[in-house]
């Protein structure tokens, strides 16, 4: 019984995708380099198929990120039940075999049914999408919402369908792997002269986690609800930031500027988040504390549950750690771009996404944590050690990203 719960209900399929990732976590811990220095030990792997295993990692990790997306996606939207069926076998077998495939042919020798079942499983992910995309069409004829513009069902269609079109880049790229491409990290070669290859993994990894970013704020948006005058504002702002988001991204393959029009997307992406997140805060504080409540009984309302007061923190911590200092780089571009920065402007285009993949990450834990049902002690205590490990965390990793040439960062 609790076998068919796993697999068969929303709450069991998150628990499986997000305890699935923690074992990739776990498993590929042990290669760190910190890891080695504390526990005294050395592992040795070939550094001329570095590049293909990161590749491999990354897609591991973020396709069951994606299917616990799917999941929350399923829970929060009213979309059929036909549809639903049909979306959860192949994204669930999907993430799977993607796990299976990519870290069995990265780390436990390069048998190539491993890299088939890789592919099998990154194409049933993409299937499911496309189940999932037409389901969300057909909600959206049958409803036809009123007024369109204000509907997070369109802001959903409108995001699944860029998704898409993205997945679609990268795989095109891949399928010339060998034959005029070869795999590549965005951080090695950011001064370099790129190829339309280069430039297709480039625009590829931009968007999807752009893109699996707004489908976190819309089911924060339909779980948590928001009043209609603030609907009025932040759905429009959320399909207009999608559609300038993705396009400018996809011009990454022809246009060397492309990073300006996409900052004109991010900006409208961040003022829905920013407006998301002091709404939720202020519903919070309604609900626990009524409007005539003192600071100090706010305050304690807040706090009163690190879930979801976690989630509507990260929309506006996101701002300290990723936006600003994004910011403040392309500010002082040309500094980054001196010979003598090229080690810090190489971390710091590797770890600025990876933070926002990470914060990313916490906030769909937090979003599992909720619709899973986690109550009472069990429920602070995991919220607790999420947000203060992973605020630490994305605090003291800016200094190290941003630290001047020849300064030891082993503190």
């Amino acid at each position: 019984m609790k076998i068919r719960r796993l697999f068969t209900t929303v709450p069991g399929l998150l628990v499986l995708a997000t305890g699935w990732d923690a074992l990739i976590v776990a498993f590929l811990s042990f290669f760190s380099e910190p890891m080695q220095s504390i526990l005294s030990y050395s592992v040795s792997l070939d550094p001329a198929y570095r590049v293909g295993r990161i590749v491999m990692v990354y897609h591991s990790l973020a396709i069951p990120f994606v299917a616990a997306t799917v999941y929350l996606i399923l829970e929060v939207f009213e979309i059929p039940a036909s549809v639903r069926s049909a979306v959860i076998t192949p994204i669930t077998a999907g993430f799977i075999l993607t796990g299976i495939g990519g870290i069995g042919f990265a780390y436990f020798g390069r048998n190539w049914l491993l890299h088939g079942l890789f592919l099998v499983g990154l194409s049933l992910t993409f299937y499911a999408g496309v189940v999932l995309w037409v389901g969300v069409w057909q909600v959206l004829r049958a409803r036809q919402p009123r007024p369109l513009w204000t509907s997070d069902e369109l802001a959903l269609w409108v995001a699944g369908f860029f998704i898409l079109g993205s997945a679609v880049i990268g795989a095109a790229a891949g399928a010339f792997f060998g034959n005029g491409f070869k795999a590549v990290l965005a951080e090695d070669i950011i001064r370099s002269e790129h190829n339309i290859f280069e430039r297709m993994v480039i625009a590829h990894l931009h968007a999807m986690l752009a893109l699996v970013d707004v489908l976190l704020l819309l089911v924060i948006l339909r779980r948590f609800g928001l009043g209609t005058r603030l609907r009025k504002a932040v759905i429009p702002l959320v399909i207009a930031g999608t559609v300038v988001t993705a396009l400018a991204t996809w011009s990454v393959t022809f246009w060397e500027d492309a990073h300006k029009l996409i900052n004109v997307g991010v900006f409208l992406l961040v003022m829905a988040g920013i407006a998301a997140g002091l709404h939720g805060f202020s519903g919070l504080i309604r609900e626990g504390a009524g409007r005539g409540a003192s600071p100090g009984r706010k305050l304690a309302t807040l706090l009163g549950d690190p879930i979801r007061f976690g989630v509507f923190f990260e929309l506006i911590y996101v701002n300290f750690v990723v936006t600003a200092p994004g910011v403040y780089v392309a500010l002082n571009l040309e500094r980054y771009r001196l010979p003598e920065y090229l080690e810090i402007e190489r971390a710091y285009a590797a770890g600025h996404w990876h933070v926002l993949a990470t914060v990313s990450a916490v906030i769909g834990l937090f979003l599992v944590v909720d619709v899973v049902g986690l109550r009472g002690v069990v429920r602070k205590l995991t919220g607790w050690a999420i947000l203060v490990g992973s605020s630490l965390a994305f605090a003291f990793v800016q200094p190290y990203m941003l630290r001047s040439p020849g300064r030891s960062a082993d503190w």
